[in-house]
C-alpha cells in the first residue's frame, strides 16, 4: 500500500535522465527562441539543437548528484525571502 508513496518520493520524475522541471524550464527558455529564429531570420532549427542537448547533459550531470532538484525549485518560490529571527541572534533560524 505504500510503496507508491515511497517509490515516488525515492525516484523523482525525469525526462530523458534529467530532472522533470529543469528539463521543461529548458525547452520552455529555448523552444521561444528557436521559433522567433525561424520565423524571423529564416534559422534553421538544427542550430538550436546543439545548445538544448548541451543544457540537457548539464542538467543531467547536475541531476545525478542531485536528485531532488525539481523539488528544489518548486520550493524555493516560498523559501526565498528568508526569515525573519523574534529574537536577535547570529545565523538564521527557521522558527519564526
Amino acid at each position: 500500500m505504500r510503496e507508491p508513496i515511497l517509490k515516488a518520493i525515492a525516484m523523482p520524475p525525469k525526462v530523458f535522465w534529467a530532472p522533470f522541471l529543469p528539463a521543461l524550464i529548458n525547452l520552455a527558455i529555448q523552444f521561444p527562441f528557436m521559433f522567433i529564429g525561424m520565423a524571423f531570420f529564416q534559422m534553421n532549427p538544427i542550430a538550436f539543437m546543439p545548445t538544448i542537448l548541451f543544457v540537457h547533459l548539464f542538467l543531467v550531470i547536475y541531476g545525478s548528484r542531485e536528485p531532488h532538484l525539481s523539488t528544489m525549485i518548486r520550493t524555493y518560490g516560498p523559501m526565498a525571502g528568508g526569515s525573519k529571527n523574534m529574537y536577535k541572534s547570529k545565523g538564521t533560524k527557521l522558527a519564526p
